[in-house]
């Protein structure tokens, strides 16, 4: 409780997933002590994961009523956008005009989506792509010989999506008899590579079933006539080229921002300098942004929150653990993987309930109809995690500089820094330790391997 055991006034920006997961665990962690407001433009919650099985008939995303969710979870709901934070003042201003005031504000406004390559079909950034993914299909169809190259922009993206339009894809085309080339073009050196090894073992055969060519190691730069251009400036070929939005920021003023435009947080989501200021999600400068992460990261917010009011426990840091419910041909794929080196990938659950986005109490919550009592039941683990060689506490440091990495091997160097200030920033001690953190240094930039192809099904 705050001063005169009033509740602490908790005001949460954002109508996004780590804003529902934030919403939901306060209530769990912290109940009384804590009198939560709502400030998101957007009337309905709608996830997007499941838009990728829209153009394929195989269900699509479901939509939330906000003032439903926040009677549910006894929150104030202002339907409005946040303009500016003043943090001497602790209150925010809206686009209508309004003045909140808050004790506490937990920043989580998402970013904006662009395209990375002009004349390519980018999933993530219109309503309507689903229709122009139907469109694509059909003209493929009608041509003797035609070939899809499925792009992703940066190794730092959310790879899931591309595969599974692709494998989409390749099959509704090989079910109309058209073996036309349809072909993954991506800078990881492995499928799937950010789930390790079990997600390479499990997703070759299905990807070779499929017949999809895997171009690894293959930088995508731009769309040029008859294909897609790499960054050693061999083309390949496509009549169709389809990729994934790219995240840019969507600055929040007054509030610190790095050099990109997001905001740094540490591993407990706290703002720098900003004591009575967390960010989770988009917003934040983690270099991997994806729902089930942007949930653990309003997790560890949540937990820092409810110590500060509630005299709770120690609150545990941002720990990511990367799940994947990979839409394929047949069955879903299950995939997870941990900073630890974990790799598993399972036709059968690997967490419950098994919902495409895995946070800890959203998956629950909007498992069923009627919204269950959360802190009973939150997401379970079906498989225990493994000991390994990473420090827990800084698995996050372990991903960020990690893709920093990727990035610079890619000679992405503006993403590289921006994923090298991301790992400063959620540990400090941890990064300068290492001797890659000083924001003074530039990225390794080491050479590109080759780009290697993998036919698969040829």
């Amino acid at each position: 409780m705050t001063a005169g055991d009033r509740p602490a006034q908790v005001l949460i920006a954002g109508g996004g997933i780590a804003a529902l997961e934030l919403l939901l665990a306060l209530r769990v962690l912290a109940g009384p002590h804590v009198a939560i407001t709502l400030l998101t433009a957007q009337a309905e919650f709608a996830p997007r994961a499941m838009t990728v099985a829209e153009p394929f008939e195989r269900g699509g995303a479901q939509t939330y009523e906000w003032s439903q969710i926040a009677r549910d979870q006894d929150a104030r709901l202002v339907l409005d956008a946040l303009v500016a934070v003043d943090a001497a003042e602790r209150s925010v201003v809206t686009q209508g005009g309004r003045r909140l005031r808050y004790d506490i504000l937990a920043i989580a406004t998402g970013a904006r989506r662009i395209e990375p390559f002009a004349g390519a079909l980018t999933f993530g950034t219109r309503t309507d792509v689903a229709a122009d993914l139907r469109g694509l299909v059909a003209d493929v169809l009608a041509r003797d010989a035609a070939s899809v190259a499925f792009a992703l922009p940066f190794p730092s993206s959310w790879p899931l999506p591309l595969y599974e339009l692709a494998m989409l894809t390749a099959h509704e085309l090989r079910e109309h008899g058209c073996d036309a080339a349809v072909r993954i073009v991506t800078p990881e050196e492995h499928p799937l590579g950010l789930f390790g090894p079990a997600a390479r073992d499990a997703v070759g055969p299905t990807l070779d079933a499929l017949g999809i060519e895997l171009i690894l190691c293959a930088q995508p730069r731009e769309v040029v006539a008859g294909g897609l251009r790499l960054d050693d400036g061999e083309i390949i070929a496509a009549e169709h080229v389809v990729t994934l939005a790219t995240i840019a920021a969507r600055p929040v003023p007054g509030l610190p921002l790095d050099r990109a435009g997001f905001v740094p947080v540490d591993l407990h989501g706290r703002v720098a300098g900003e004591p009575a200021i967390y960010a989770a999600g988009e917003v934040t400068s983690f270099p991997l942004r994806q729902g089930g992460l942007a949930a653990q990261q309003a997790d560890a917010v949540a937990e820092a929150i409810a110590a500060t009011c509630a005299a709770g426990d120690d609150p545990l840091p941002f720990r990511p653990v990367l799940r994947g419910r990979l839409l394929t041909s047949g069955a879903p794929l299950y995939l997870q993987s941990r900073a630890s080196g974990q790799s598993l990938a399972s036709a059968r659950a690997l967490w419950s309930p098994p919902g495409k986005v895995a946070g800890r109490y959203l998956a629950p919550y909007l498992a069923t109809a009627r919204p269950p009592r959360l802190g009973a039941a939150p997401l379970s683990e079906r498989v225990a995690a493994v000991a390994g060689t990473a420090d827990g506490e800084h698995d996050a440091v372990t991903l960020a500089l990690a893709l920093a990495h990727a990035e610079a091997r890619c000679g992405n160097a503006a993403r590289a820094q921006q994923a090298l200030d991301a790992a400063q920033a959620l540990d400090p001690e941890s990064t300068r330790s290492s001797g890659s953190s000083k924001r003074s240094e530039s990225p390794p930039t080491p050479s590109a391997p080759p780009h290697s192809t993998a036919v698969k099904g040829k």
